[in-house]
């Protein structure tokens, strides 16, 4: 509030005083149920009675708002906002898309509160875009053709990203699903230290896609071009548990090198392969920037890593620490 306003006027002081902010504990009633919640009071510097200050009953109302149907499940006005961006389209064809009355999704823009059906609803076309699909499949006659081919492009676009055909699409999913951010620049080198410690660890070759030597490190084209729309930005498809399509033992080496690797962002794993001997051979006699499409062969990353692992002992943490420690670059 101070960036605002220094001073307010103290009713009991008579007088134009500094405040400060404390918190208070309240209990009170929202949509019939008991919460209890934070509110912001402004206090009189000078004699400690409480002080108005112009806005802050209006934060106080949305944080309410915001933590009362967080905590009793009620989808967030953001939220909603959120699926209007993700199927590129208007308030009024979403809500017919979705079977609700032509004004529902303008009068929860609004303020107003959705049932529990509804909200469970909103919420798990955010999250899952195939739910999405089933209604609008059922009500796309309702639609205007304009706006049903726009939600058709969409939808078509999260089947893409989040498709899975090959090992190492369901693998770039499975770390998509993880807890890390990760950018196309991110995955593409995750991939590559899943294939070596894969290699070194259960003597499997995970992957027979071509890597490539690009400038930024290791690429394998195809994943990079099925994500290169978020570009710089962490990639964000729709959440699905993978478990069943990975065996037990290839998930444990993804996990751990998911934990020793996505730590980092993607120019500190680019700076990491750069160091390494299957990029730097690859990309041998092409300029810093000049464009490379050279083979990263899988032999040459399974004899470079096996001779890492008998020095360091790359399935301890400990061993991968010494490693990457040794290239110099942190």
């Amino acid at each position: 509030m101070n960036k605002y306003l220094d001073k307010v006027f103290c009713a009991d002081c008579r007088s134009v005083n500094p405040y400060h902010i404390c918190t208070e504990r309240r209990d009170r009633v929202w949509n019939g149920i008991e919460c209890t919640y934070n509110r912001r009071v402004a206090v009189c510097d000078k004699c400690g009675n409480s002080v108005y200050v112009p806005g802050l009953d209006d934060i106080n109302e949305s944080e309410f708002e915001i933590k009362s149907r967080e905590e009793n499940g009620y989808i967030q006005v953001d939220d909603i906002n959120e699926i209007l961006h993700k199927y590129n389209v208007e308030k009024r064809p979403l809500s017919l898309a979705l079977g609700f009355g032509e004004h529902t999704i303008e009068n929860y823009l609004k303020g107003q509160l959705p049932n529990k059906r509804y909200s469970d609803i909103l919420e798990s076309v955010l999250c899952n875009y195939g739910y999405m699909r089933e209604l609008f499949d059922k009500n796309r006659s309702k639609i205007n053709e304009h706006a049903a081919e726009k939600i058709e492009a969409k939808l078509n676009y999260y089947e893409l990203i989040n498709s899975h055909n090959s090992m190492i699409e369901t693998v770039s999913l499975y770390i998509l699903n993880s807890k890390f951010e990760i950018t196309n620049m991110s995955l593409q080198k995750l991939l590559y230290y899943i294939e070596a410690f894969c290699q070194i660890l259960l003597h499997v070759r995970i992957f027979d896609n071509r890597c490539e030597a690009w400038t930024y490190g290791p690429v394998y084209p195809e994943i990079y071009e099925k994500y290169k729309s978020f570009g710089g930005n962490q990639i964000k498809v729709d959440q699905s548990d993978l478990s069943g399509s990975l065996k037990e033992e290839y998930r444990r080496v993804i996990d751990f090198v998911l934990s020793q690797f996505a730590i980092f962002n993607g120019v500190t794993l680019k700076d990491l392969s750069h160091a390494e001997d299957p990029w730097k051979n690859a990309h041998a006699g092409y300029g810093s920037k000049e464009r490379c499409e050279e083979i990263i062969t899988h032999d040459a990353i399974t004899e470079y890593f096996t001779r890492v692992n008998q020095k360091y002992d790359l399935s301890k943490e400990s061993g991968v620490k010494k490693y990457i420690a040794s290239l110099g670059v942190l």
